[in-house]
C-alpha cells in the first residue's frame, strides 16, 4: 500500500511539472533568468487574473526560414486569447502578435515606440544579455499592466507606476525656470545693447 502511494504521488509530480505552463517559450540565452522567473510568475498572474495568455521567444538567429515561418511555428500551438513578445537578435527583430481578441486590449505601437526602443542600444556591442532583458521586461510589463487595465484588475507582480502628478509637477517647473532664464537672458541683452 505505501509502495502504491509512493508511485501515486510521484506519477502526480512528473504529470503536473510536465503539464505546467511556461510563458518564455524559447529563450536562446537571450535573458538573464531573473527576468524569466519574473516572466513567468507575471504572465501567470495575467493569465489567472485575465484568460491572456503572454509568451515570450528570445533567439539568437531566424536560421534557414523566414521570420513569418517561425513565428507561425510558434503561434499554430498558442492558445487564445494570446499576445506573443517575439524577438532575434541577429536579425534585430522585435514584434508583438497578439490574437485578434488580445489586440483590442492595448495599442502595440505604443508600447514598442515609447517602452522597447528607448532602451534599446545603439551599437551591436552594447546588445548584451542585460541590455535585451532589460528593454524586453520594459515592454513585456507595460503590455501586462495594460491587459491588466483594460480587463480592470490589478496586478501584484508589475512595477509600480510612475506618478503622473509628481511628473507633469516636475515638468511644469522646468519649463516656468527655462522660461525666467530666457527672459533674464534677453533683459541683460537688451539693456547692454543700449
Amino acid at each position: 500500500m505505501l509502495k502504491m502511494l509512493k508511485i501515486g504521488i510521484l506519477s502526480l509530480f512528473f504529470c503536473s511539472f510536465a503539464f505546467s505552463k511556461t510563458y518564455v517559450l524559447e529563450n536562446q540565452n537571450q535573458l538573464i533568468n531573473k527576468t524569466t522567473d519574473f516572466m513567468e510568475i507575471l504572465s501567470n498572474e495575467v493569465f489567472e487574473k485575465t484568460g491572456v495568455s503572454m509568451y515570450v521567444i528570445a533567439l539568437e538567429d531566424l536560421g534557414e526560414i523566414s521570420l513569418e515561418e517561425r513565428e507561425q511555428e510558434y503561434l499554430n500551438n498558442l492558445r487564445q486569447p494570446f499576445v506573443v513578445l517575439f524577438f532575434v537578435r541577429k536579425q534585430k527583430k522585435i514584434n508583438i502578435i497578439t490574437s485578434s481578441e488580445a489586440e483590442r486590449l492595448f495599442d502595440k505601437k505604443a508600447v514598442y515606440w515609447d517602452y522597447i526602443v528607448p532602451l534599446i542600444p545603439k551599437s551591436d556591442k552594447e546588445l548584451t544579455q542585460q541590455n535585451i532583458s532589460a528593454f524586453l521586461l520594459n515592454g513585456f510589463v507595460d503590455i501586462a499592466d495594460r491587459i491588466a487595465s483594460a480587463k480592470e484588475v490589478t496586478l501584484e507582480h508589475s512595477f509600480p507606476k510612475q506618478n503622473k502628478g509628481v511628473q507633469i509637477a516636475v515638468r511644469t517647473a522646468l519649463y516656468a525656470m527655462l522660461f525666467i532664464l530666457l527672459l533674464l537672458f534677453i533683459f541683460v541683452y537688451l539693456r547692454r545693447s543700449k
